[in-house]
């Protein structure tokens, strides 16, 4: 029993001291007032990724046609993407500024109306084959942990088929517009990081001319996508994360 105790207590002590040595390392420069320690890890530099997602979202009609009770209405779609991004990184600081692009395979389609005439079936169909932006990033970064936020341009592949009667109205557009989110970056290996990124997408009113009945349409696009991603920077870093 006496040895059992003795050696709880060795063990007891050499923890504390474990922690006081620990405690003292991280503490001495912060409180002694001097520099804090070198970031973990360096932002600067190109990088390049892979991503996978989900998106959602909705599709606004306004025709003249419709009764007012369906005027407006709307078309909902969702599911997921994959793709890839290239980027540059500058870092001062704490702070990062840089520049992105990428690049998406979609599959955010979806047959779900609010309109008793274009009903919710498989003849029915509004989707994006492709989502792209181009943007700007501004970050924080605290060691391997970077928050950012991006704006700029966007581009999507709309696709919709509609059965008002027997003819089917066909429609494919490269739409133009913007894209504004934001993401949470972390470096778990030397120059490998992982990301999560929300971005909403703002695309331009436009117009649909369809087949049967001869009217015309205005359509609002308004899209959401949540990204996971793993990038590989090209910066050359000191070394390992420590």
């Amino acid at each position: 029993m006496h040895t059992h105790s003795g050696r709880s207590v060795t063990r007891c002590r050499g923890f504390a001291a474990a922690v006081a040595a620990a405690s003292a390392i991280i503490a001495s420069p912060v409180f002694a007032g001097g520099p804090l320690p070198a970031p973990v890890v360096s932002w600067t530099g190109a990088y390049a990724g892979v991503h996978g997602g989900w998106g959602w979202g909705k599709s606004e009609f306004r025709d003249p046609l419709n009764s007012p009770a369906n005027n407006p209405f709307f078309a909902y779609y969702n599911g997921p993407l994959a793709g890839g991004q290239l980027g540059y990184n500058w870092q001062q600081g704490n702070y990062v500024i840089g520049a992105e692009i990428d690049g998406s395979w979609s599959f955010v389609k979806g047959n779900t109306s609010t309109s008793p005439i274009v009903t919710s079936s498989t003849n029915n169909g509004v989707g994006y084959t492709a989502l792209a932006t181009a943007t700007g990033r501004v970050g924080y970064a605290s060691g391997q942990w970077l928050a950012y936020a991006k704006g700029g341009a966007a581009y999507a592949r709309m696709e919709l088929s509609s059965r008002f009667t027997p003819e089917v109205t066909n429609y494919d557009r490269d739409l133009f517009g913007a894209v504004g989110g934001v993401g949470l970056e972390v470096a778990f290996l030397r120059n490998v990081s992982a990301k999560v990124e929300y971005n909403a997408i703002f695309l331009p009113t436009e117009t649909l001319r369809w087949v049967s009945p001869d009217t015309t349409s205005e359509i609002k696009h308004f899209v959401q996508v949540v990204k996971a991603g793993i990038n590989i920077r090209f910066n050359g870093d000191d070394g390992p994360l420590r």
